[in-house]
């Protein structure tokens, strides 16, 4: 049997009453998991074959990049260089 690492990105909205965006965004990260994935969609990103045994996830801090007003780190990809 052979091995694959295969990537997903994940799509939600939420509704959220708040005061501020600051106040939104905190209560959408307080969600459970189960809450977070509730009606989600999600594409297949990749699909790469890897030996047993390989590291196959081992980011650098030059594969990582953090966007302008964003609170999170992102993975270096075409879109985002």
């Amino acid at each position: 049997m052979k091995n694959y690492a295969v990537g997903i990105k994940i799509y939600n909205v939420f509704y959220i009453g708040a005061e501020s965006q600051e106040e939104a965004e905190q209560k959408v990260r307080e969600l459970d998991s189960y809450d977070t994935l509730r009606d989600c969609d999600f594409n297949i990103e990749y699909v790469d074959e890897y030996e047993e045994g390989e590291e196959c996830w081992k980011l650098k801090e030059e594969d990582l990049c953090v966007k302008d007003g964003d609170y999170s780190i992102h993975i270096k990809n075409k879109s985002n260089e």
